[in-house]
Parts: structure tokens; C-alpha cells; sequence
């Protein structure tokens, strides 16, 4: 069958991570959407996981209802042992990974009817590498990650795949906020990739013209040279390091912030924007690619927006398609595929 919504949007990534902007974003409903086009249109298993817990009936912490995650026969998963009992699908467990949760191991099982599932793969986004080559090796032709509450952590994961981004009105009452904070994640998701200068020696390094290298773990430390430089992150770049950033003697103008992937930086719009207009520009060592944002237009508080204007305005403000994957899915009942 030819490739048509989501399916088409994210090619030929053979990993695939949905990240919402909030709850309630509508991104458990994405992924639904995007496990049933690739099971109509057949080819290799696909394989899914989460970051955190979903595909139960309510939401553990908010108490709102939550959709179910549907699956289909000869697809594969990996999910906690505590949660086998609590899929309706037939299945057959094909291994243990030797990675844990706090509902036990995580497992994998391959369906061998459609049925209900509830997902909490490895909470580590290191330990995702390994069930993806697992995974690979039972046939699975792609994998989805849902990745849970936090907007961009698990999209190192993606950096030979795709990321799908969700966002709605329950982030906030504001449109223009709702709009503007979504541009920002999706400008975060879409950094270009650069390589590294030289070897990291330090939380930060910071790479002068000359290619000399000075390493420290507190910004204050670090000198402050006259021509374009490089700071290098080894890990995150914290909103509190960012606001440090911003006051250190390091040269602003020509400085480019390089991570290590878009998961790494955990600042702030504001602050973001605050050193973009002092001349830091920031780039990723491992980029990511945003296929799609999706969006949900009604709250989880009950207020919502014009389902066409908000679709048209996140085109404009993301730059990506943009879907409302919550019409269609209104009206679909798995049970009828």
C-alpha cells in the first residue's frame, strides 16, 4: 500500500520517537495512527517500546483518560513483565533483555493476534541501543519509542531516524504561547549537526581558532578568547548552566554551543533566545530529524482551539507538516481495521 499520513512523512527512519509537549498533546494517539498505516501497509514487523508507562485506560498521575494502544499480529514489543498480564493480545514471549524497570524486567513478546498492550520499556535512554539491536535481530523492520512526558531527552535514539512531535492546547490557554513554545522545541529538534573540533577534557571545553582545547566544569573558569570559539558539552547544558553561560567572561559573538544530540539541551526559551541575540549559535553532534508535528486542539481542561487556525499557524510557526491526527481519530474504531 502507498505510504500516506505519518507512515509517509518518516520514509524509510527505522526508528521512530513520538514526543509530546505535555499531556494530553495527543501523542499516544499519533502513535496508534502511525502503528496501524504501517501495518496496512506490510512489509518487516515494527517494533514498539516507551520511555515511562502508557497505553493504560488512565493517566497514573492526572487521572484523565488516556487511549489504549492497539497492536497488530506479528508485530513485536517491549514492555516491563508486570504489564504481560494486562494485554489482551495473545503473545509469545521471545526474551528477556537483562534491562529493568521498576515493573520488572523488560521483555520481548511478539503478537500473534491484534489486541490492547501497555508499554514501559528501558527508562535509561542508553539502554535503547541495545534493545534496538534485540529487537532487530527478531525481525523487527522499525522501531517506535514513545517517548513519554519530557519533550526531547529520548531523541538521542533518533539520530538515524525520525522524531514526531506533539503538542495541543493543554500546554497552555495561550495559542500564541502554545505556538511559540512548539516552534522553540521544534527549532531545538532541527539544530544542524557539526562535528567536534577536538576531544572533550571536561563537562565543557572550549575550542579557540588555533584548535587548542581549555577544559573545566564550572563556565567561570573557562577563558576568554578574541576569535570565534567552540564550547563543547559533554552532557547537558542545564537552564541554570545556560543563565551561567550568559554571565561568564566567555566571548558571546561567534560562539557556537555544541551538544552531543537536541536531548542535551534542557534550557529555556528565554534564555535560549537571550544568547542567540548576544551571537551564540547552537549545533548537535548527532541531529535529528522532525518529520511531523501533530497537534490536538482540545484541552484536557476543557477550552480549545479553532482546529483549523491552530493546524495553519503550527505550519507556519514549525516549518514541518503538520497534522490534526485527532479528527480522524474520532471516529476509528480499532476493532473495525
Amino acid at each position: 500500500m502507498k505510504n500516506r499520513g505519518l507512515s509517509g512523512l518518516i520514509g524509510d527512519a527505522k526508528t521512530v520517537v513520538m514526543l509530546g509537549m505535555c499531556k494530553n498533546a495527543g501523542k499516544t494517539t499519533a502513535l496508534c495512527r502511525l502503528i496501524r498505516e504501517l501495518s496496512e501497509e506490510g512489509g518487516a514487523p515494527a517494533a514498539m517500546t516507551s520511555i515511562g508507562r502508557d497505553g493504560e485506560s488512565r493517566d497514573l498521575v492526572t487521572g484523565t483518560d488516556k487511549p489504549p494502544i492497539y497492536m497488530y499480529e506479528g508485530m513485536l514489543a517491549a514492555t516491563a513483565r508486570e504489564l504481560l498480564p494486562l494485554a489482551d493480545v495473545s503473545r509469545e514471549i521471545l526474551s528477556g533483555t537483562g534491562l529493568y524497570t521498576s515493573l520488572g524486567e523488560v521483555m520481548i513478546f511478539r503478537a500473534r493476534s491484534d489486541g490492547f498492550v501497555q508499554l514501559a520499556g528501558p527508562a535509561i535512554v542508553s539502554h535503547l541501543e541495545p534493545l534496538k539491536a534485540m529487537l532487530k535481530g527478531f525481525g523487527a523492520g522499525r522501531l517506535l519509542i514513545d517517548g513519554a512526558l519530557s519533550r526531547r531527552s529520548p531523541a538521542a535514539a533518533a539520530k538515524d531516524g525520525a522524531v514526531i512531535l506533539s503538542t495541543g492546547a493543554s500546554l497552555d490557554r495561550s495559542l500564541e504561547r502554545v505556538l511559540a513554545e512548539t516552534a522553540f522545541a521544534a527549532k531545538i529538534l532541527c539544530l544542524p549537526q557539526e562535528e567536534a573540533p577536538g576531544e572533550e577534557t571536561g563537562h565543557f571545553t572550549l575550542f579557540g581558532e588555533d584548535g587548542a582545547g581549555s577544559a573545566a566544569e564550572d563556565l567561570n573558569a573557562l577563558p576568554r578568547d578574541t576569535g570565534e570559539e567552540t564550547l563543547l558539552v559533554s552532557g547537558a547544558l542545564t537552564e541554570s548552566q545556560a543563565a551561567s553561560l550568559l554571565k561568564s567572561p566567555v566571548r558571546k559573538e561567534g560562539l557556537t554551543v555544541l551538544a552531543r544530540d537536541a536531548g542535551c539541551l534542557m534550557l529555556q526559551r528565554g534564555t535560549f533566545e537571550a544568547l542567540t541575540r548576544r551571537g551564540v549559535s547552537f549545533a548537535v553532534r548527532n541531529a535529528s530529524r522532525l518529520a511531523a508535528v501533530t497537534v490536538n486542539p482540545l484541552s484536557a481542561g476543557g477550552w480549545r482551539f479553532p482546529e483549523d487556525e491552530f493546524r495553519e499557524r503550527m505550519q507556519e510557526a514549525v516549518g514541518v507538516p503538520v497534522l490534526n491526527v485527532m479528527r480522524e481519530e474520532e471516529s476509528h474504531d480499532p476493532a473495525d481495521v
